[in-house]
């Protein structure tokens, strides 16, 4: 890894020269606060000094596996409720985090359906939340409806860049510029930041990283498949999202119900295959073993660096099988 340290300067000149100066040659030395700028024209064969007053403000920039990623927004709920305010609208237990701590969770509709997946994180007496930056000002305006006289207040850092590192480059090496947040259960950190400080943003890079989340069973929906599934059906219960022994939150009885009674039918299933057309959120595909074929939709989907296609389906199909060939359109694909 490779840490990149600038220096921005703001100038105003103590000892201005009295007349236009044509730099060829300039040499800089800081002490103190001020800049000795020395310089030489060779046009008029004029030389001399003169001090510049700077104000330096550092920026870190690492540059190593740091990945901007446009997929996701962050949210800052502040004010004296923010807590017990996320405690009631969502499916984990936020009052429960200590400072510091994150945690996946659901915000489900009245049925049960999960409208967003979020990570939250408790900083202070603050909480930030991550979740898909096509979903945030819906979800913020549907939360708005219920703040009523609650003492929280909304911030969507629409301005803000959400980056991703792995492990063993050091997030502590860019606080000053960002605030990093775990991945629970994983190996990954985002950082949220006021300034782009990434190095790269192409959309296969995008798509590697959306990929490694698939396959942590992290899918941050979208419009297409936002209040379509259960927690259960995306396997939302895996990544600690859902708590059952809480109160109450939007669609907490339907949620609870069907995982005491033991309803839950349909299962996510990852899918790792080589297809010429990448299926869309929503598309219907048939998963087939050794024996017949299962219907299932697909929940999300993201072609990888090798040109392979990374699925995540939601299917009956029961999860000691093993997926062998899967259909779509007029396509058949091995799972590999």
């Amino acid at each position: 890894m490779t840490l990149e340290m600038l220096l921005v300067c703001d100038f105003s000149l103590t000892t201005p020269p009295r007349f236009p100066i044509f730099f060829s040659s300039i040499k800089c030395n800081a002490k103190g606060g001020f800049l000795r700028v020395r310089f030489y024209d060779s046009l008029v064969a004029v030389s001399g000094y003169f001090w510049v007053k700077m104000q330096v403000r550092i920026i870190y920039r690492i540059k190593a596996r740091m990945l901007k990623l446009t997929h996701l927004s962050a949210v800052l709920f502040s004010g004296a409720d923010a807590g017990s305010f996320l405690h009631s609208q969502l499916s984990a237990d936020v009052l429960g985090l200590a400072n510091g701590d994150s945690t996946f969770a659901c915000y489900c509709e009245p049925k049960g359906r999960v409208l967003a997946l979020m990570l939250v994180q408790k900083v202070n007496e603050d909480y930030y939340v991550i979740m898909s930056s096509a979903l945030a000002t819906t979800v913020i305006g549907r939360l708005t409806i219920y703040r009523m006289r609650s003492k929280v207040v909304f911030d969507l850092l629409d301005e803000y860049t959400i980056s991703g590192m792995q492990a063993d480059d050091s997030p502590e090496l860019a606080l000053n510029e960002a605030h990093a947040v775990r991945l629970p259960g994983s190996k990954q950190w985002l950082l949220v930041t006021s300034r782009d400080i990434t190095t790269s943003a192409t959309a296969a890079l995008q798509d590697e990283w959306r990929v490694s989340e698939l396959s942590l069973g992290i899918t941050w929906l979208n419009p297409e498949t936002s209040g379509e599934f259960l927690p259960q059906m995306l396997g939302f219960e895996a990544l600690g999202a859902v708590n059952y022994h809480k109160g109450c939150y939007p669609g907490q009885e339907i949620v609870a119900r069907t995982h005491y009674l033991g309803k839950v039918k349909r299962h996510p299933r990852l899918l790792n295959c080589k297809l010429v057309n990448c299926p869309k959120p929503m598309d219907k595909i048939k998963i087939f073993d050794d024996d017949q074929g299962y219907d299932a939709v697909i929940a999300d989907c993201v072609i990888g660096a090798d040109g392979s296609v990374c699925l995540l389906a939601v299917t009956r199909m029961d999860p000691s099988l093993t997926a062998r060939q899967i259909e779509y359109l007029d396509e058949n694909a091995t799972v590999v």
